[in-house]
């Protein structure tokens, strides 16, 4: 399916020991009478107090933290 819009966005975490960053790039339609809303979220790169983690993401980390930066993605389709 191609979809109608996309936003880019980064959903971080920061806390005393680390700053989190995911950048993902998240897609959407709305649908209409004919066909039903659908939407897509890919993440793009993530990355720990600067270092590029994203391997070890896909690896160990991804179901938890993939559900917080969909509704994040989300939430701020159009911001």
């Amino acid at each position: 399916m191609a979809y109608r819009n996309q936003s880019r966005g980064t959903y971080s975490l920061k806390e005393d020991n680390y700053d989190l960053n995911i950048y993902y790039e998240y897609y959407w339609d709305d649908g209409d009478y004919e066909t039903p809303p659908e939407n897509d979220l890919e993440i793009l790169e993530v990355e720990l107090n600067g270092v590029d983690i994203t391997h070890f993401f896909w690896d160990w980390v991804n179901d938890d933290l993939n559900t917080r930066v969909w509704e994040h993605a989300q939430e701020n389709k159009h911001n």
